[in-house]
């Protein structure tokens, strides 16, 4: 049985070794059996897949698939052909979900989602935290682009940054406000866009005794949204602001 990363570089373990899963067709093969879970994945839709509207080979594409499933089992070393099945209408990848980091990576997730609701804040943070160090990178990143690709990466990278913003949530609530502000205003960076993480931010600020950063805080958020969106901060944050200025307190509990 086979082991697989997709939360960075896709690639397969051999033996002691992770390696790539092979040329740039055989890659995206891989990542879309790979999303399909177990289901049957039919030739017709494999070729969609693997070439763009108006860029197919003269040859026939039929046999190309078939081709390029050699290859993914000499990567994978089934001989006997029970992992990478031929079934119609097409191929099945067989694999053991523990065995695909995406797939522990959402079990970690989930788990950090109940314990966080069930009040086990400290517990929460840890879990979360084996969640993300999962990650080596952006999902799939060395695999040309398809839609089942695009799909399946933009789902990953949205219940990575939902497990970050989380386990801030989980240290903030610990007390940990200092602590985790480097990495919560990296993932600000990263999605200016995200309202809630402008929000959370300025209310570790001010929970911190930092009340004169956390208006800066809001308005470096508006001149974000005044540029990219033409449009003001949202009412939540702009509620936030206002209680600041009034209270000089973000309110505890508002995370």
């Amino acid at each position: 049985m086979c082991d697989f990363r997709v939360l960075g570089a896709l690639e397969i373990l051999d033996g002691f070794t992770w390696k790539s899963a092979g040329g740039p067709k055989v890659r995206i093969l891989l990542a879309v059996l790979l999303a399909a879970a177990g289901r049957t994945i039919s030739i017709d839709r494999l070729v969609e897949e693997l070439w763009t509207p108006g860029s197919h080979p003269h040859r026939d594409q039929r046999n190309l698939v078939q081709q390029y499933v050699m290859r993914l089992r000499r990567q994978l070393g089934d001989r006997d052909r029970t992992v990478l099945v031929t079934k119609a209408p097409g191929y099945r990848l067989v694999f053991d979900p523990a065995r695909l980091d995406a797939c522990r990576f959402e079990a970690l997730h989930a788990e950090g989602q109940g314990l966080f609701a069930a009040g086990a804040y400290e517990k929460a943070f840890t879990v979360l935290g084996s969640a993300l160090e999962l990650w080596r990178g952006p999902a799939m990143e060395d695999v040309p682009v398809s839609p089942t690709v695009r799909t399946e990466a933009e789902r990953l990278e949205e219940a990575r940054l939902a497990a970050a913003e989380l386990r801030i949530d989980a240290s903030h609530r610990i007390g940990g406000h200092i602590a985790t502000l480097a990495e919560l205003r990296a993932l600000r960076d990263g999605n200016p866009l995200r309202e809630g993480l402008w929000e959370k931010e300025m209310t570790a600020l001010v929970e911190s005794g930092r009340r004169a950063e956390a208006l800066d805080v809001y308005q470096r958020a508006r001149r974000v949204f005044q540029d990219e969106l033409g449009l003001e901060p949202g009412t939540a944050l702009r509620d936030l602001q206002q209680l600041i200025l009034t209270d000089g307190s973000a309110g505890g509990g508002r995370l």
